[in-house]
């Protein structure tokens, strides 16, 4: 039989076991936390969108007209001969519609991308300088400021460096075609064709 004291002691382990679990399990529990930093980086390609047209549809106005070149003084011979005047001859006559045209094609390309630098070399190449209908012909001039490119930072040249200000699009670098048309062995109306130039875009 088990003494008043021990059963004592059994009661009070028992409550103090009890008082542990209770307080155990309405205590907060410590929280734990661990922080990590990632470090991010991004390589990007070199990349490069051009932008062009296919066609270029030049229609220039009409150029009709009478000239006066004022008066002029023939003698005339019985036999209905005439001399001593001054008849019409290319040196004397008025240049109404010259033989060259230098015209300038605006915003005729654009370009966007990413490069090493921030910036891009464009090239322009005529690639083929006349065009045609049957004997007659229009040459696009390929001499040193006859033809070339420009863009909207002041450039200009048949080949450039200019800026890449990133991919979007109302960030494009614009740029503007200046040609110079000969005439010279031109003598038909209507469509010529034939003339072609391309312009190269690439990272630097």
């Amino acid at each position: 039989m088990e003494s008043p004291v021990m059963k004592l002691k059994t009661i009070l382990t028992s409550l103090s076991l009890a008082l542990s679990i209770f307080f155990a399990g309405n205590m907060p529990a410590s929280a734990a936390t661990k922080s990590g930093s990632t470090n991010v980086s991004i390589v990007l390609p070199d990349c490069i969108i051009l932008h062009y047209y296919s066609a270029l549809n030049l229609n220039f106005s009409d150029s009709n007209g009478a000239v006066d070149q004022g008066g002029n003084n023939w003698n005339v011979a019985w036999s209905g001969a005439t001399s001593g005047g001054n008849q019409l001859s290319a040196s004397n006559i008025y240049q109404v519609v010259p033989d060259l045209v230098t015209l300038t094609i605006p915003n005729a390309w654009a370009i966007r991308g990413l490069s090493p630098s921030g910036n891009a070399k464009v090239t322009l190449t005529v690639v083929n300088n006349t065009l045609t209908s049957g004997t007659s012909k229009i040459l696009i001039k390929n001499g040193t400021g006859d033809t070339f490119i420009s863009d909207n930072g002041g450039h200009s040249g048949t080949s450039i460096t200019t800026s890449l200000n990133g991919i979007t699009t109302t960030q494009a670098t614009m740029g503007n075609v200046k040609m110079t048309l000969d005439f010279s062995q031109t003598n038909k109306a209507g469509a010529h064709t034939g003339g072609q130039y391309k312009i190269t875009a690439e990272t630097i």
